[in-house]
């Protein structure tokens, strides 16, 4: 027990130093940016050297003002970025949205499909962007539906961000508290909501206030290092027989916060509570406002090679998901709870570990999702007229702003699968589903006209409409009935 709390402490030391020590260096950093000379052609692309050698591209024109200099990825470094990007808080939600009564064939295959859609949908948005010049999800909007509602996509992008950060603070309560715990904090000190508090004002802050986050690009192969460290301890754990009831180590000292049960496992069964599920899927394979940035910054960039990336990202986190929410489903059953890692044992040292893995992981991604937040409300403000709010000088106030709303939903609400289950079902469902087919069958209109074989071929996308838009709305009905 001593060796285990000496390495948790180190670790949370660790992590102190180098968050703080990563804000300290991003903040002496200046953002190479491109000043803007008049109109430039959407595809062009300067090649340039920078003070530090590489040869670098920069991207002019599609709907965002600011132009930084873009260093190319390779296949592999774009498949890496994007499994990142992707799993993260909603993997930890699978299990529980298993549990709502979905049986085992069905789980997997509605993890199968959804993902393969997504996958789909996210290829969409890059051939959009291939026929429009477009570079970004604002500019694609704007061409294809039009840019006086511009505001729309931010406000959703937006929201969606807030969302995830809402998660990713509630689950580095739910990480910290039980580790500060075991390190000897006394429990008067040690709650969830102060935790909360205490490491958005020292940690997530300073973070947040960056701008530019190349600071930050270290940790991205330590964040999928611990992505797939948890997967593999609940998959040690759902074999090892730990957690098995009645003869397992974990089950009987009564410290556990619900015993494991099976009394609605079934091999075939699927009905609406499977919903919940969808739900929760729909939040853990968004990734789509981000598909333009991931296409024009894709070393030698072609519809092929942007193809590859997506089906080798996307078969590793269905992979991965399955994986995950079977194992724990076959450890708790169906008292597992919205935060996997919440029903593990309080002295399980693989289950330390993995919550400490998971809090590194959400830790460093925190920033890049508030980001997007924060980048969102400035665009949305400013097609609304509010330039001001995008300013230099109210750059602390609006991330202060954020983390404060962000910080008081996660202390109110303890339990994020509802939040999760809510969020994916409803701005899920349109970012993944129904905006990227949207957008594309207009863009072929736009490009290829109405006549065009293109065009007939294309329009089979909108059947993804209604199908969004139905699992929107009924995931956020039983998601509801069934945390309400």
């Amino acid at each position: 027990m001593k060796i285990k709390k000496h390495i948790i402490s180190i670790a949370l030391a660790c992590i102190f130093v180098s968050t703080r020590t990563s804000a300290i260096k991003a903040s002496k950093n200046v953002l190479f940016k491109i000043p803007k000379t008049g109109l430039q052609d959407r595809k062009s692309v300067t090649q340039v050297k920078n003070f530090l050698g590489p040869v670098v591209s920069i991207h002019r024109g599609g709907g965002d003002d600011n132009h930084q200099v873009v260093k190319k990825a390779s296949i592999t470094e774009s498949i890496f970025n994007l499994v990142n990007n992707i799993a993260g808080a909603g993997i930890l939600a699978l299990s529980a949205g298993m549990a709502s009564g979905t049986g085992w064939i069905p789980a997997i295959l509605i993890c199968s499909i959804l993902g393969a859609i997504s996958a789909h949908t996210f290829g969409l948005i890059g051939e959009a962007c291939e026929m429009t010049g477009e570079i970004d999800f604002k500019g694609l909007w704007g061409r294809t539906i039009g840019r006086n509602t511009t505001y729309m996509v931010d406000s959703i992008i937006a929201f969606m961000c807030l969302a995830c950060c809402v998660i990713y603070s509630g689950i580095l309560g739910d990480v910290f508290t039980p580790l500060l715990a075991e390190v000897g904090l006394a429990s008067r000190w040690n709650k969830r909501s102060s935790n909360i508090i205490a490491i958005t004002l020292m940690l997530l802050m300073p973070l947040s206030l960056i701008k530019n986050l190349s600071a930050l690009a270290f940790t991205s192969s330590l964040g999928f290092t611990a992505i797939l460290y948890t997967v593999c301890f609940i998959v040690v754990r759902a074999l090892d027989g730990s957690y098995k009831l009645g003869t397992g180590k974990f089950v009987t000292d009564g410290l556990l916060h619900a015993l494991p049960s099976f009394q609605k496992e079934t091999l075939w069964n699927a009905d609406f509570t499977s919903l919940v599920l969808a739900s929760n899927l729909g939040l853990a394979f968004v990734a789509h406002y981000n598909s333009p940035t991931f296409y024009r910054e894709l070393e030698n960039k072609s519809l092929k090679r942007f193809g590859v990336v997506i089906k080798i990202s996307f078969t590793i986190l269905v992979t991965l998901y399955i994986i995950t929410m079977t194992a724990g489903y076959s450890t708790f059953g169906d008292n597992c709870m919205g935060n996997i890692l919440l029903n593990y044992h309080p002295k399980d040292y693989l289950a330390a570990l993995g919550r400490l893995a998971t809090g590194i992981s959400i830790l460093f991604g925190f920033p890049l999702v508030a980001c997007g937040a924060r980048e969102g409300i400035i665009g949305a403000a400013t097609s609304l007229g509010y330039k001001n709010i995008g300013s230099d000088k109210n750059h602390f106030l609006l991330v202060a702003t954020m983390l404060a709303f962000v910080t008081t939903i996660s202390c109110t609400v303890e339990d994020v699968s509802l939040v999760v289950g809510l969020t994916g079902a409803a701005m899920g469902s349109f970012i993944v589903y129904v905006c990227p087919a949207i957008i594309f069958v207009k863009a072929v209109e736009i490009i290829d006209g109405k006549d065009s074989a293109k065009y007939r071929k294309a329009r089979l996308n909108y059947v993804l409409v209604p199908f969004g838009v139905f699992l929107g709305a009924l995931g956020v009905l039983m998601t509801l009935k069934e945390k309400l």
